[in-house]
């Protein structure tokens, strides 16, 4: 019963309410409170707390969409402007949001073709949440074809895609390794515009994996707030939410064949 109310509370709070404030509420007030008090970490699926509390996060699974996952700092952070993610030593977020894909595939029931799914974090502008989240779920359909045809047009360098993805402008680059860690899509944005923390309120930042010439690897995608009309930078817009690129897929067997890093006996091992 108890679980059921904070369930109940979180997708209120994420759903049906227009406060600012209320992912942090969730993962703070609900997620915290219920880890210390019982060591669990509902409503969210994970809390990782190192030593040092700056470091750490919750998952979150969207109470609306189950193939939606959110990585949430536990040190308050108002966004992709925050200057904590400019500082040495700087959480690799993006890295760890890759890892939720084990995730996902757990609620699936099978494993999922890593180049169907995507991470993204909106610009100021383009979210509703004051609290820094990367979104890891699918990717659109129509988002992963075009993005397969223009491969041979993205390279290890920032340039702009040769048409508008969803009539947006955006640049691009490649990075060519089979995990995300490392990459930290967020730096690499601002040391090409170069961008100081302020300024990268205006931009929406994309990583999604694909493969080049059957090597492994990673499109770098950004936008910014005012290049094109309507252009909010909100790049979730990339991602399905519902996952209908999966009704497409149909897998060859079910079950979970790779060691997950989420799985019940290891919520803190990364």
């Amino acid at each position: 019963m108890f679980r059921g109310l904070i369930l109940s509370a979180t997708a209120l709070l994420l759903t049906g309410c227009a406060r600012s404030d209320a992912l942090w509420m969730v993962t703070q007030d609900l997620c915290m409170t219920h880890y210390e008090l019982r060591r669990d970490p509902a409503p969210c699926q994970q809390i990782y707390q190192p030593q040092s509390k700056g470091q750490g996060f919750s998952i979150l699974q969207n109470p609306r969409y189950p193939y939606h996952f959110i990585l949430v700092p536990n040190l308050a952070m108002s966004g992709i402007e925050s200057i904590a993610l400019s500082r040495e030593g700087r959480t690799d977020y993006f890295g760890y949001a890759w890892l939720m894909r084990y995730r996902l595939m757990a609620t699936y029931g099978a494993d999922v073709p890593e180049d169907r799914l995507g991470m993204a974090i909106n610009s100021a502008y383009g979210r509703s949440q004051n609290q820094l989240h990367i979104h890891l779920t699918c990717l659109r359909e129509d988002v992963r074809r075009q993005l397969q045809a223009e491969r041979p047009y993205i390279n290890e360098q920032w340039r702009p895609l040769p048409d508008r993805l969803l009539n947006h402008t955006y640049y691009a680059r490649r990075v060519m390794q089979p995990a995300a860690m490392g990459i930290y899509p967020i730096a690499s944005v601002a040391s090409h515009f170069q961008l100081s923390p302020p300024q990268l309120a205006e931009y929406g930042v994309v990583l999604i994996p694909t493969t080049f010439s059957g090597e492994k690897g990673f499109i770098l995608l950004t936008t910014r707030r005012g290049w094109d009309k309507g252009n909010r930078a909100s790049v979730e817009s990339l991602l399905d939410k519902r996952c209908e690129i999966l009704t497409a897929f149909k897998p060859k067997g079910r079950g979970m064949g790779a060691f997950s890093p989420f799985s019940r006996s290891s919520r803190n091992v990364f």
